[in-house]
């Protein structure tokens, strides 16, 4: 005897196999919505990235700087260098630094160079405060003079200015804000 299958034609059991037309383009709305907002996002989160990348970077040649002071007894320079083996007399840095042992605060062919920095990119400068055109910083580890600022820039205002602020004993920190707490001015 052969049995026959009933098959359920209602129309709740025609419908729930799938999409209907309008959850479709609902869906498909919403998927364009985010892929449109997440690509205008996209150059933003990059120059984000960038921008703590530099940021970073000169914070390491700081406590470097630093450290490097404290274990060999002597003076140690930070400075701006376009070409990485001489010190650049510019309170702007985005060609790069050097930072190496010194008691005559200039690099001479002999004495080894603890790290250097390329020039920045992606529109990303940076410039000191005070005219600061070198950190020298003592064997004690402290940074000689008085505290110091330095301003990261962005060329199209795609990532947030930051400031990295260097106190007299030589201790780094760094800022949204200015170090004395107001906004920072990006030309």
């Amino acid at each position: 005897m052969e049995r026959h299958r009933h098959r359920d034609h209602s129309p709740d059991a025609l419908t729930s196999g799938g999409f209907t037309l309008i959850e479709l383009l609902v869906t498909l709305a919403v998927a364009l919505i985010l892929g449109v907002l997440s690509a205008e996002a996209l150059p933003r989160v990059v120059q984000e990235s960038r921008m703590v990348s530099e940021v970073n970077h000169f914070v390491t040649a700081l406590h470097l700087g630093r450290s490097e002071a404290v274990l060999q007894g002597r003076r140690v320079v930070l400075c701006p260098s376009a070409d990485q083996a001489h010190c650049g007399n510019s309170q702007d840095w985005p060609e790069g630094w050097l930072l190496f042992a010194s008691d005559d605060r200039e690099h001479d062919p002999d004495e080894p160079v603890l790290q250097a920095a390329a020039r920045m990119g992606n529109g990303i400068g940076m410039r000191s405060g005070n005219s600061r055109k070198r950190i020298v910083f003592q064997p004690d580890g402290s940074a000689g003079g008085s505290n110091s600022s330095f301003t990261f820039c962005e060329a199209h205002q795609r990532a947030r200015p930051r400031v990295v602020c260097l106190s007299g004993t030589g201790r780094p920190r760094i800022s949204g804000h200015r170090c004395d707490g107001t906004p920072i001015h990006c030309p």
